[in-house]
């Protein structure tokens, strides 16, 4: 009976991360649940702007869309990409191209209540 009772915990915590791993990758194009997860956490109930959550194959960063110091999640895109040296092309909707005058990167920008998404293609 014990045995029977371990043998079904594991088969719950098995479904359960597959569970979250099909989420993660549907929701947020990121492989890793507990990536999306924790990085999601981090935004929502800390002081940090903005954090990375993948950087391979592409980088997802999750940013607040609603801060005390009453700046946009697109001025913090701005302002990340100019640390980086790029400045902003050309705007197509929801996606940015930033060069910085060598190379081009396209960022697909998208936002809810509570955060955005910023997607590298």
């Amino acid at each position: 009976m014990k045995r029977k009772r371990i043998i079904i915990a594991v088969i719950i915590c098995i479904l359960i991360l597959v569970g979250a791993t099909i989420f993660s990758i549907t929701e947020f194009n990121v492989w890793n649940p507990f990536s999306s997860c924790f990085g999601m956490l981090e935004i929502l109930f800390t002081d940090k702007e903005y954090t990375t959550v993948q950087k391979y194959p592409n980088r997802v960063v999750f940013c607040k869309e609603l801060d005390t110091t009453n700046k946009s999640s697109m001025q913090y895109l701005d302002e990340y990409m100019r640390n980086r040296g790029f400045v902003l092309e050309e705007q197509m909707g929801g996606l940015f191209i930033y060069t910085n005058g060598s190379e081009k990167e396209y960022i697909s920008y998208s936002v809810n209540r509570y955060f955005s998404k910023w997607e590298w293609e």
